[in-house]
């Protein structure tokens, strides 16, 4: 007999997407950081166009995700109740009565 399919919490997936996201813009934005603090900095180098991107807008867009993810983190959590409640029951047994 198939169990009948669980419900999920959807704002898991979303986190999921946002904090890899997060984690690719925090190592461009750490591989910026090194490539500046060498002598020869970010225009001798391969790949230029997102070394300078993250080094104009880098600190903003790692604020904007972060900011993202704190309040995806709190609907997850806020809603936690209302998805496991949507979970089926299992029918009582005989044996329970």
């Amino acid at each position: 007999m198939a169990s009948p399919p669980k419900h999920f919490n959807p704002f898991y997936i979303v986190l999921m997407i946002l904090g890899l996201i997060f984690a690719v813009t925090a190592c461009a934005y750490g591989v910026m950081t090194v490539k500046m603090s060498t002598a020869q900095g970010i225009s001798d180098s391969a790949g230029t166009a997102i070394l300078e991107f993250m080094s104009e807008h880098g600190l903003l867009v790692l604020s904007i995700e972060l900011a993202l993810l704190a309040i995806v983190t709190a609907a997850a959590i806020g809603t936690d109740s209302y998805w496991s409640s949507k979970e089926p029951q299992e029918p009582p047994h005989d044996a329970d009565r």
